[in-house]
């Protein structure tokens, strides 16, 4: 397991703290659970493609042909 030292405003500190409280555990806790939380927002297990990635779908198959149009 690694530390990490980061700098947040007061306000974020206060609301980190209450919402630890909340849920009953620390403020490094929660925080730590936010950034997996974060990161694996980023990036599908596997394929190394963050998850947004075709997401959607337009409906067209000429897309890339039309780009500079």
């Amino acid at each position: 397991m690694v530390e990490l030292r980061v700098t947040i405003s007061d306000d974020t500190a206060e609301q980190l703290a209450e919402r630890a409280r909340r849920e009953q555990t620390t403020p490094e806790q929660l925080a730590s659970r936010a950034v997996r939380s974060f990161l694996g927002s980023f990036a599908s297990p596997g394929n190394g493609k963050p998850g947004f990635v075709a997401l959607g779908s337009s409906g067209r198959r000429d897309i890339s042909e039309r780009a500079e149009e």
